[in-house]
């Protein structure tokens, strides 16, 4: 845990916009713990809660159902590249470089912590990503593919804690969170409901990252909106919310999927157990490390970890790149509004929610 609470303010950034789009539908349920009387105490107080009320809301929505439509969009200043310039790069940054500088909609369907659809609307095509237990499926009706993933059953039924209940880990959580952020708690509305928002604010003036707000709706628990504001900016950075929303159960066909006739289809099933990240094999690549702490922290992944570094790059990498990047002494650099990523020519890469000067200085 401790680990992880020190990677978390340099990584917060760049995951949460890469990933915003395509985690907040299940939201509710990755932050499951066991009952408590909180719910109901916070969603019928008329008084604003604290910062733990909150999040010990949040985590009593593990069982929530609902669907509704979910806007995603992004402003990090990174430049609309042409179709051209992503041509020869692999899907996934191609994927994620789309998702950094194009707004998205997209459906989602909740039933409980281990039925969940995110269906992403494109302009002539749709992706899909659907969970029926430890059954997953991933539909991109562009590239005519379907990849069918079996998680391992202890994926599926997440242990609880029984000792805590989600106030405890909520203060808990708080805690550690007050260290380098402030955090505050207001009233408003998203998609003609009653929110708690719940804002975070880092104390340090050294991060990108001016303030992320998430908003909790009074009642259910369930997130709604989720938003991070870069400092000196007036525009969300990042922003996912829902427009709309029904608490309604959803019918039962939208967590069931069967890939069209003549559709590419992978197979894939997860491992229930995988090696602790201390037990390398001989010539296996160094850890990432993290400098420096909170949201100033810069995480550095060692040459050799990410490839053969710039000079491995193929052609069209190397064009994407240097639309995107500029030229830094030792290598290449890349500052949105909220964070930077710096390339060094000996394979060497450092990122986080700091100002590209930071990693250069990081890196020396």
């Amino acid at each position: 845990m401790n680990r992880l609470s020190k990677w978390m303010p340099a990584l917060v950034a760049p995951v949460v916009v890469a990933g915003v789009a395509f985690g907040a539908g299940a939201m509710a349920p990755a932050l499951a713990s066991p009952a408590s009387a909180t719910h109901a105490s916070v969603a019928q107080s008329a008084k604003t809660p604290t910062a733990a009320q909150v999040i010990a809301l949040i985590a009593k929505a593990k069982d929530a159902h609902y669907s509704g439509t979910l806007e995603q969009s992004s402003d990090l200043g990174l430049p609309s590249l042409p179709s051209s310039a992503t041509g020869g790069v692999d899907s996934q940054a191609s994927g994620i470089l789309e998702l950094l500088t194009t707004p998205h909609k997209a459906e989602v369907y909740v039933d409980g912590p281990s039925k969940q659809r995110l269906q992403v609307l494109d302009s002539l095509a749709e992706r899909d990503v659907v969970r029926n237990g430890t059954s997953v499926w991933t539909w991109d009706s562009a590239k005519d593919q379907a990849t069918h993933t079996t998680l391992p059953s202890k994926t599926a039924a997440k242990k609880s804690t029984a000792s805590a209940t989600p106030q405890d880990l909520a203060e808990q959580l708080v805690s550690k969170a007050s260290t380098d952020a402030t955090l505050s708690v207001s009233s408003g509305s998203q998609a003609g409901r009653s929110v708690w928002k719940l804002t975070i604010e880092p104390k340090t003036q050294d991060t990108l990252v001016g303030a992320a707000v998430l908003s909790v709706d009074t009642k259910t628990g369930v997130p709604l909106a989720a938003e991070i504001d870069a400092r000196g900016q007036t525009a969300p950075a990042a922003s996912v919310e829902f427009t709309s929303i029904d608490f309604g159960v959803p019918a039962a066909s939208n967590f069931t999927f069967t890939p069209p006739k003549g559709a590419q289809v992978t197979q894939k099933t997860l491992p229930s157990h995988t090696s602790h990240p201390d037990n390398r094999t001989p010539g296996s690549f160094e850890k990432p490390s993290v400098i420096g702490s909170g949201w100033s922290s810069i995480v550095a992944v060692p040459a050799g970890s990410t490839g053969a570094g710039l000079s491995g790059l193929t052609p069209s990498q190397s064009h994407l790149l240097n639309e995107l990047s500029q030229s830094v002494d030792g290598g290449r650099g890349l500052q949105t509004s909220l964070f930077s990523v710096l390339i060094t020519s000996d394979g060497r890469v450092y990122a986080g929610a700091v100002p590209l000067t930071a990693l250069e200085s990081a890196a020396k």
